[in-house]
C-alpha cells in the first residue's frame, strides 16, 4: 500500500464516526467539493441503498488520498463490510449459527470459519 494510503486506510477501517462525515480539516487532501456533509445528519441517506453509501465512502477516501493510490482496497473493503455483517446477524439470530449462515446465504462450516477469522465465536 502506498505509505499515504496506509496513513488513511487505519482511520477508513477504524473510523467510529460514520465514513460518511470525513472534514477537511481532518484530512488535508479533502476536496473542497463534500460529497456529504455532516451537518446534513445520516439520517438522511438512510433511505438510500447501500451501494450509494459505499460508493460515497470510496469515493472520500480517494480524494483523502489525493494523488496516492491504494492497494488492497478490495480486501480492505470486504473486511469492513463482511464483519459487521456477521457481527449484526449474528446478534439477530441471537447466536444460531445454522440460521445466521442460512439468512447469509453461506456453508455452516464457511460461517464458522469467518467468525473465527474476526473472533465473532
Amino acid at each position: 500500500m502506498a505509505p499515504h494510503a496506509q496513513h488513511y486506510a487505519p482511520h477508513f477501517a477504524t473510523s467510529s464516526e460514520h465514513p460518511a462525515d470525513y472534514n477537511k480539516e481532518n484530512h488535508p487532501h479533502y476536496s473542497q467539493h463534500r460529497l456529504s456533509s455532516s451537518e446534513d445528519g445520516y439520517a438522511n441517506h438512510a433511505h438510500e441503498p447501500l451501494r450509494v453509501h459505499v460508493e460515497r465512502v470510496v469515493r472520500q477516501y480517494f480524494t483523502m488520498l489525493g494523488d496516492e493510490i491504494p492497494t488492497d482496497l478490495y480486501d480492505l473493503i470486504l473486511k469492513q463490510v463482511e464483519e459487521p455483517l456477521l457481527s449484526v446477524v449474528l446478534e439477530k439470530t441471537r447466536g444460531n449459527q445454522t440460521k445466521c449462515a442460512q439468512i447469509l446465504g453461506l456453508n455452516r462450516g464457511t460461517l464458522r470459519k469467518k467468525l473465527k477469522t474476526y473472533d465473532l465465536m
